[in-house]
């Protein structure tokens, strides 16, 4: 240990601070102010220690004590959870704060951080001390870093929906240390009260940046390339479109739409030997200074800058502090190993700010650049001595890109559920038209746009058309297969990093073979134990999926169908398949839907399904009669679904039955009469697909958003019979669920989707009161969570909250 902690000082800190941020974050250990002051007695103690081992030991503890103690404002809030479900604290408020930082363009509106101070009330304000994400839906402002603001919107705590495997979406902002999030309708219910100092430097930076953004809007038609050049330029993804940052990702080549060591590296090493050039062709400086040092020092000054001109990501952090270390050492005359580098990096960012270990963008940016030192060599050694010139080059290229995507294959599969091995094919063209073209470009143009702006211009529309090139060959290379996992979990991050770490920091051959076979061994056994054989159950599980829907049937021989995917009701920017429903169906196993059925193409039943369709072996599509509106989500379903093959089954009015799963199906289609025969054509509520699944003596009644209107046709065309259990149509509103349909269905479970504190006051009282004289056992997603209810044909069980 001596010997490695020589070679490799930091080695020891840096693990001791991960383990504690581990320990902290997964224990939420509250740590008072002692612990951590006897350590550091106990460290001045060990300072004079001949053993090595026992002062590695005590430094060791001692970063794993200080993780515990500053990770404690990360587990509670600052504004109480009490006050805002409560008057004042609730609906519509007027807040008053300052803007956090610079806001970040999204597609329709803006986001930023606002440090809360006020609220104001009727009979006064209030003072609040809190931090709140504000989402602007429509519109930009002009407010910047500094800036107070007076907004009128509603504020909420969030809350978990309650879906197995879900993105902890609370936690995450918590670690981000935002306390609440406050969601404004238009720009216009923002008012700026006082703009921050002009000589703040955060504020110029704040100026520049914005400047930038809208010379690109102007400058490049394209709206995709347009978005990704500013992510490249000034450090703003949430303006790309969240299909083409789908295409990216599965592409394998979403790197490099985040500002990263390659991105500043090629700048700095651009900018290095412009000035390297320069110099050595100015006889008078050439004689008196060593030109080359020089070049290497001036480019700190422009990488710090880079750094905070673009918001000081942790990626983008990280590749300046490892860059400048380089460019000291390299002035200096002294070796500096990258690994070295990357744990001076890491310990940095860590005692700043230890949250930051739990930032995906953290993870796959060190392991990436990791796994690049580390695995490229092992995967040349088969080559070693056999090539030379410019195959080598290129053996050296898909080397170090295997390893990158080997290295983040498991963070990724874990958080985003796919990996892509088709960044071996794409990096190839992506990096040279992004990474050494729009990226180089864009850079000079931010330079030159103060002082010869047509430059600039000029400079932006050549970076869009590599950006649109770019766009065009990801676009066509998405098709290329995915590897994905269901159950990549901690036990897999655990793997890589043991092997990652033996590869760096165990020279013995011996040694490293016990260690990675163990390793290997161990992981096998995790992943190949022998799956439970099928019981011949009936399985239904009604996802929480807020105020929408989403029912997922695994029927007695293991085939699937999904009932619609849930969805926002508005419009957010982001996707809610991806976010919570394909995390959900990899939770709970699911490999292959063999029907995706979506009952009516409303936003909260159709929002989540393209992900699925993209992301999931789909055997078939149903839909009704109804149209679907050409817009974003039903676009992108429709063609994930023909790019993939899936064969699209329209049902037609009427009654159908089959067989399917061991079960009994029956699909009633209601017809679009005219509103003088009792049904609006328009009411695509009414046109909802019913299903009924029969599965010996248990059956299943799963009504959609169809409402009194449809009922009535059931009950006159006498397709109606009494069910074990019902799913509730349109989430318990009044106008569904009637007197005489409960009394006909006679439902003994009775399942309502709903979301938590929903402004449609659901589900309505009247609806629970028929329900519950019915004698039905009534279950809610917003307060049972995830339900599922399984049955041999006979008995069920009901389970809450997976």
């Amino acid at each position: 240990m001596g010997q490695l902690f020589d070679e490799h000082p930091l080695l020891i800190p840096v693990s001791g601070l991960v383990a504690g941020c581990i320990l902290a974050f997964n224990c939420r250990v509250q740590l008072p102010l002692w612990p951590l002051l006897g350590m550091f007695m106990l460290l001045l103690v060990a300072v004079g220690e001949r053993t090595k081992a026992v002062f590695l030991a005590v430094i060791w503890f001692f970063c794993l004590t200080w993780a515990l103690f500053v990770f404690q404002p990360f587990h509670a809030s600052r504004l109480p959870a009490s006050s805002l479900g409560t008057p004042p604290l609730a609906g519509m408020l007027v807040v008053e704060g300052t803007v956090v930082r610079r806001p970040v363009a999204l597609p329709q509106g803006q986001r930023f951080e606002l440090q809360l101070e006020r609220v104001v009330v009727p009979d006064g304000e209030l003072l609040v001390d809190g931090r709140l994400l504000v989402t602007i839906a429509t519109g930009e402002g002009g407010w910047l870093s500094g800036d107070r603001i007076r907004l009128r919107g509603s504020l909420r705590k969030p809350r978990r929906l309650g879906l197995p495997g879900e993105f902890d979406y609370p936690r995450y902002l918590a670690l981000h240390r935002i306390d609440a999030t406050f969601w404004v309708a238009d720009a216009g219910q923002v008012l700026l009260m006082r703009a921050a100092a002009v000589s703040s430097w955060r504020r110029l930076l704040d100026v520049a940046a914005q400047g930038c953004d809208q010379l690109i809007r102007r400058t490049v038609a394209d709206t995709d390339a347009a978005a990704v050049v500013m992510a490249l330029v000034t450090g703003s993804q949430a303006a790309i479109s969240p299909e083409l940052k789908a295409a990216y990702a599965r592409a394998g080549v979403s790197h490099i739409l985040s500002i990263s060591g390659f991105h500043v590296a090629v700048i700095a090493a651009t900018l290095a030997q412009l000035l390297q050039w320069l110099g050595l062709r100015w006889q008078w400086l050439a004689l008196r200074f060593n030109v080359r040092q020089a070049a290497l020092l001036a480019t700190l000054p422009v990488m710090t800058g880079y750094l905070l001109f673009t918001g000081a990501a942790p990626a983008t952090t990280r590749s300046v502090i490892m860059l400048a270390a380089v460019v000291l050492a390299l002035w200096a005359e002294r070796e500096c190993q990258v690994l070295d580098a990357l744990l001076l990096a890491a310990f940095l960012l860590l005692v700043h700010d230890p949250a930051v270990l739990f930032d995906i963008s953290f993870q796959l940016s060190f392991l990436s650049l990791w796994g690049i030192v580390v695995l490229t060599p092992v995967l040349l050694q088969p080559f070693k001595n056999r090539l030379s010139g410019w195959r080598q080059q290129l053996a050296l290229f898909f080397a170090a890109s295997l390893a990158a995507i080997l290295a983040t294959a498991v963070p990724t599969l874990v958080t985003f559920h796919q990996a892509s091995f088709s960044g071996l094919l794409a990096n190839p063209v992506v990096v040279p038209l992004l990474g050494y073209g729009a990226v180089v470009l864009g850079a000079v143009a931010v330079m030159s746009a103060v002082f010869v702006p047509s430059l600039a211009s000029l400079l932006f529309g050549l970076a869009g058309w590599l950006v649109a090139l770019s766009n065009r060959f990801v676009v066509w290379i998405v098709d290329l297969p995915l590897v994905r996992s269901y159950e990549a979990g901690w036990p897999d991050m655990v793997a890589l990093v043991i092997v990652l770490s033996v590869l760096s920091f165990i020279p013995s051959v011996r040694w490293r073979g016990i260690l990675l076979g163990s390793t290997c061994a161990l992981l096998v056994a995790v992943h190949v134990l022998p799956e439970r054989p099928s019981d011949r159950r009936l399985r239904l599980t009604f996802l929480s999926v807020g105020q929408g829907d989403a029912s997922l049937i695994q029927f007695p021989d293991g085939s699937t169908m999904l009932i619609d995917g849930g969805g926002y009701l508005r419009e957010t920017g982001l996707d809610f398949g991806d976010r919570y429903l394909v995390p959900a169906l990899h939770a709970l196993g699911v490999k292959r839907i063999d029907r995706l059925v979506l009952t009516h193409p409303h936003p909260d039943h159709l929002g989540g399904l393209p992900a699925v369709a993209e992301q999931f072996q789909v055997g078939e599509f149903w839909q009704g009669t109804w149209t679907v509106e050409a817009d974003g989500d039903a676009d992108r379903l429709q063609s994930a679904l023909l790019r993939r093959g899936v064969p699209i089954r329209q049902l037609q009015p009427g009654v159908s039955r089959e067989s399917f799963g061991g079960c009994q199906l029956m699909v009633m289609v209601p017809e679009r009469y005219d509103t003088a025969t009792g049904l609006n054509k328009d009411d695509d509520n009414e046109a909802s697909l019913v299903l009924q699944v029969n599965h010996d003596q248990f059956s299943a009644l799963f009504m959609a958003d169809a409402g009194l209107t449809t009922e009535q046709r059931m009950l006159e065309q006498k397709v109606v019979q009494p069910v074990t259990l019902l799913k509730v149509g349109h989430h318990g509103s009044r106008t569904a669920t009637g007197s005489g349909f409960v009394r006909t269905v006679r439902p003994r479970l009775a399942l309502i989707s709903v979301g938590a504190e929903n402004r449609f006051g659901l589900p309505a009282p009247e609806t629970l009161t028929r329900l519950q004289r019915s004698g039905a056992q009534i279950y809610r997603t917003d307060q049972d969570g995830t339900v599922l209810v399984e049955s041999d044909g006979k008995d069920y069980k009901v389970t809450t909250g997976l």
